[in-house]
């Protein structure tokens, strides 16, 4: 057996990107490794359900006809109804219809599988760590200093147009961190209501409890524009931070 001494880190390519998980507890490796071994199965099987380009996933045959979606598991209905209450919340600006009416839930799947799966480490006991996917975080319990003292995690907003550069760094400690913007997929993110590529911001950053949510809103403020920030601060416990194209950080 043996008993880690530097912080763990281990990545699974999965959801179309790079998943990373990050531990810091004193723990044996053998552990570790089933535990991350059950939190990437995790993912796997939600992308298998949830995956547009797999033509088994329920997603598809949904869409293909194949399947009702009062017929779906679980997982999907609740899914398909929080996109819903988005759309609803939001006046439109997040959708999970692409522009041929099909369904695509993915601007509210990743956050959420991201934490789902990050529950593997809360059942096997374990404090300190992160699971990140897409730059998309959910935090355990912060490492701790010497005298015990939890020291935060130390998160990084990226420069939208220098790579490797950040313009702005935040301190968090247990909870989520979802940024939606241009830096790793261009101008992908489109406005529902337009059919219009959103080009107000760079990327916009959501901190708050939940990466479920805090994925769903930096999305949908990213489509709002200038009003987005102001937006998501109406949720009690979330905050959002914009960048715009040139590096500058709004924030309210």
């Amino acid at each position: 057996m043996t008993t880690l001494i530097e912080p763990f880190c281990r990545t699974h390519v999965v959801m179309g990107s790079v998943a990373s998980v990050h531990v810091h507890d004193d723990i044996s490796e053998e552990r570790l490794q089933i535990v991350v071994n059950d939190v990437f199965d995790e993912l796997d099987r939600l992308e298998s359900m949830f995956s547009t380009f797999r033509r088994d996933s329920e997603i598809s045959r949904i869409n293909r006809g194949d399947l009702h979606h009062l017929d779906a598991s679980r997982e999907v209905i609740d899914i398909l109804d929080a996109c819903v209450f988005m759309e609803s919340i939001s006046s439109g600006a997040f959708s999970c219809r692409r522009a041929d009416g099909t369904l695509d839930p993915a601007g509210f799947v990743k956050g959420w599988a991201v934490e789902r799966a990050s529950r593997v480490f809360e059942h096997a006991g374990i404090r300190h760590w992160y699971l990140s996917l897409g730059g998309d975080m959910q935090l355990g319990e912060a490492p701790e200093t010497h005298d015990g003292r939890p020291r935060g995690w130390k998160v990084g907003i990226a420069h939208p147009a220098r790579a490797g550069e950040v313009v702005s760094g935040l301190l968090m400690q247990r909870g989520a961190v979802a940024t939606s913007g241009t830096a790793e997929r261009g101008h992908h993110i489109v406005d529902p209501r337009t059919g219009r590529p959103c080009d107000h911001w760079a990327s916009l950053t959501v901190c708050g409890p939940s990466l479920t949510w805090a994925d769903a809103y930096a999305t949908t403020a990213f489509v709002m524009g200038a009003s987005g920030l102001e937006w998501v601060h109406g949720f009690a416990g979330y905050t959002a931070l914009g960048v715009r194209p040139d590096g500058t950080v709004v924030t309210l």
